[in-house]
């Protein structure tokens, strides 16, 4: 009997997990966007430091709730994925704090790679890894030649990929599609370690992969990234104006360009990353809403998503500083606001789109995505400089 009773009760939590986690998200909804300015500021980096101390939420990549429910029972206290972009964007938010957080910051990149010989506890094998080896360059708290070894790795990685496949794919699974992701991922690190370790063959990498895409993953009309293109067909692959798929050729822009710019030389580089750059911004900012709004799909005015308005306010707030540009900056105001009215009285930033399918299949769901947080903070940290 009592076997019974506990399979009843297993079986109505599974089929309620909708119910009870439909509820423990509209609780957690409740004042939404109502925090002070210097609570909310306080309170979104209390949530950042908690997750690179404590781990970063995992973002769902199954929008089938029951699925991710069992999947979440089979591996418990396991972890089950590694997701670098989300701990780069929060390494990034880290870096521009004014407290110092070395401590934070240290033993999040000794979950990955070894303090005895800088060499990667276990190979990454995701691109993304190459946007969380961009973070820890750029990190104020991380000693470069201590890590060395690692960034040799996932350097020449992506170099064999691109000798192998005349560019770098997303995915080595899938060698034939060159997605906008890559640009954001892997560009800005290729840079940072070309001018960090004196090793300039890298620099040209990067610009190949930027160049290739502008020139086969750019609608012209509008200036906005396709997902993706056949690298034989050249054909664009899914929509035109995903949201993050523009924060990721904006990413990819802006990072590239800050870090070519702590470089001796390479005038022409950089004069053709700052041209992309403000192409770019320019036709964007005709698609972000006045209330500071990022959608999904940019073109057809659709669900908001703030880890693409995250990343765009950064990049914004960025070019901002650089040019001296007004008008950017108050493009990054107006996203800091929004984001500010999608932060939950805890202090997390909500409302963001769920991890991507594939091409053309993103997910419907607006949940937590741990990039926005530190997307968001990153912004704040720039636009606070420029005040």
């Amino acid at each position: 009997m009592t076997v019974i009773l506990i399979l009843l009760l297993i079986i109505i939590a599974i089929l309620g997990y909708d119910t009870w986690e439909d509820l423990f998200t509209w609780f957690s909804r409740i004042k939404i966007g109502q925090l002070p300015e210097n609570e909310w500021r306080e309170k979104t980096q209390k949530i950042l430091l908690k997750w690179i101390v404590k781990g970063a939420p995992e973002v769902r990549i199954n929008d089938n709730r029951k699925v991710n429910f069992i999947k979440k029972i089979n591996e418990y206290g396991k972890i089950t994925s590694v997701t670098y972009w989300q701990d780069a964007a929060l390494l990034k938010a880290a870096d521009g704090i004014k407290k110092d957080v070395g401590t934070e910051v240290k033993g999040l990149a000794s979950r990955y790679i070894s303090q005895d010989d800088g060499e990667w506890k276990t190979l990454p094998k995701r691109m993304d890894s190459a946007m969380f080896c961009y973070e820890l360059l750029s990190s104020k708290y991380i000693d470069s030649e201590t890590i060395k070894p690692a960034m040799e790795n996932t350097a020449y990685m992506l170099k064999l990929s691109a000798e192998k496949y005349g560019s770098i794919p997303y995915n080595e699974d899938f060698p034939k599609y060159r997605l906008v992701d890559t640009i954001g991922m892997a560009c800005p690190f290729l840079i940072k370690y070309a001018v960090t370790y004196g090793e300039d063959e890298y620099i040209s990498l990067a610009m190949d992969q930027i160049r290739e895409y502008r020139k086969n993953g750019i609608e012209e009309k509008t200036k906005l990234p396709f997902h993706g293109f056949g690298e034989d067909s050249l054909e664009p692959l899914g929509i035109c104006g995903w949201g993050r798929g523009c924060a990721w050729w904006a990413i990819g822009l802006t990072d590239s360009l800050r870090a070519m710019l702590e470089s001796d030389g390479h005038n022409r580089e950089k004069a053709e990353l700052l041209k992309l750059s403000v192409e770019f911004f320019d036709a964007m900012k005709k698609y972000i809403h006045e209330d500071g709004t990022v959608d999904r799909i940019v073109l057809s005015f659709s669900i908001q998503d703030s880890s693409a308005c995250a990343m765009l306010s950064y990049c914004y707030a960025y070019m901002a500083k650089l040019l001296k540009n007004e008008e950017y900056k108050a493009i990054s105001e107006k996203m800091r606001e929004k984001l500010k009215s999608v932060t939950r009285r805890n202090g997390t930033v909500d409302f963001s789109q769920g991890d991507t399918h594939g091409i053309g299949f993103y997910s419907e769901k607006l949940c937590i995505v741990p990039a926005a947080q530190g997307f968001t903070i990153a912004a704040d940290n720039l636009l606070n400089e420029l005040n």
